[in-house]
């Protein structure tokens, strides 16, 4: 456990108050009116005791017996809740559980380091390892853009916020330093927490090695992450991708529209390799769009690491013809922002995936393909490519 440097238990006429100094002021850090025993506590926490040490001190001082023991116990875990609550510590102070693996991962741009189980890790961030030509030496002091740590437990607060989002599947809240995110459905994660910054983020569950809960605290990690890339001016999204001339080619329409199947057609037909089935990071880089790839890919189980050149991006609509036409860009930039699933909860960022597209669709082409699912539909979407390309 591991309090905040800037906030010390003070006296005000026998009361004991946790108040913020320094830098605490400035950063607007809370304060708290507690008692002898919330003062025994912090003063213990402030020694970086563990809770076994400060339990016993609280025992002897009190004089307390075994059968009293619990009570204690219960009133110390019951303020230490509080304190998490409030904002008193640095970091959840649980450490990470279940064999978790610190293993660091690069996506595109990004670099997240991952405390999760070793099973987990193998069986979906694998080929998004750190290069093994990298030594650990290099892989500790790489820049590390997120850390995200698995807990094995419930929150020991039950903390509240603004709600942003709520549906049946998920309900997202906003405190002034993170977001929590409640996956209602999940069986296996309780909740989500993560910086605004998206820098930190811990994600309370079960762990058992079975593939419903590996599943599951998978698509969790994905939260996190939306936050970080949209930090960073990166947005994700819904979409298949195709690797041709040197370029990423991305199909995106709404569920049971036929972009795997088109994208399949692709590779069918013309021997294009997959880049993802399901999601893909978009960014600039040095005036260009890029694509960058997920470990992400819904239940296509299609996922290729790297970074490629991004070419265009395609929206489909079922029909019993195949007819390609062009987007103008202010329609582009909708719907590209329509498509991306890079969180949209604040005003705030829903201008930033607004800009995000913009920035986007102005270096690519756009078009729109209403198609059938036949191989035609896969000869005349590559022959409007070949003439944008061409040109």
């Amino acid at each position: 456990m591991k309090v905040k440097k800037n906030i010390h238990c003070y006296e005000i006429d026998g009361v004991p108050y946790l108040l913020p100094f320094g830098q605490g002021i400035m950063d607007h850090e809370p304060n708290l009116t507690t008692n002898e025993v919330g003062k025994m506590i912090w003063e213990g926490l402030e020694r970086g005791d563990g809770e076994d040490a400060i339990l016993d001190a609280l025992v002897r001082e009190f004089e307390a017996t075994e059968e009293e023991r619990p009570i204690l116990k219960a009133d110390m875990e019951a303020f230490i809740g509080t304190l998490h609550q409030h904002g008193f510590f640095d970091a959840p102070w649980m450490e990470p559980q279940c064999g978790a693996a610190d293993q660091v991962v690069t996506i595109g741009p990004l670099t997240i380091r991952y405390y999760v189980p070793e099973a987990l890790f193998q069986a979906y961030f694998l080929p998004f390892a750190a290069s093994a030509s990298s030594s650990a030496n290099a892989s500790e002091a790489a820049p590390t853009h997120q850390t995200v740590t698995f807990c094995d437990h419930r929150p020991f607060a039950m903390e509240n916020g603004t709600v942003l989002v709520r549906s049946k599947e998920v309900l997202i809240m906003e405190t002034p330093k993170k977001f929590i995110i409640l996956p209602l459905l999940s069986k296996s994660v309780y909740e989500i927490h993560c910086t605004k910054d998206g820098r930190e983020a811990y994600v309370y569950g079960i762990w058992e090695e079975s593939e419903a809960c590996m599943e599951e605290l998978f698509s969790a990690l994905r939260f996190p992450f939306l936050i970080l890339a949209q930090q960073n001016g990166l947005c994700v999204m819904h979409s298949a991708s195709l690797l041709y001339q040197g370029k990423a080619w991305l199909f995106s329409g709404h569920s049971g529209s036929g972009k795997s199947t088109h994208v399949g057609l692709w590779h069918d037909t013309f021997g294009t390799p997959w880049i993802n089935g399901d999601l893909n990071l978009l960014g600039t880089k040095d005036g260009q769009a890029v694509c960058h790839g997920l470990p992400w890919c819904g239940t296509s189980k299609i996922t290729t690491p790297g970074t490629f050149p991004l070419g265009g991006v395609t929206f489909l609509k079922q029909a019993p013809y195949d007819k390609v036409s062009r987007i103008g860009s202010a329609a582009f930039s909708l719907a590209l922002a329509q498509r991306m699933i890079t969180p949209n909860w604040t005003k705030a960022m829903m201008q930033e995936s607004i800009t995000a597209a913009q920035d986007i669709a102005s270096l690519i082409h756009g078009f729109r393909l209403e198609c059938t699912k036949d191989p035609s539909a896969a000869i005349a979407m590559k022959a409007a490519i070949d003439q944008v390309l061409t040109v």
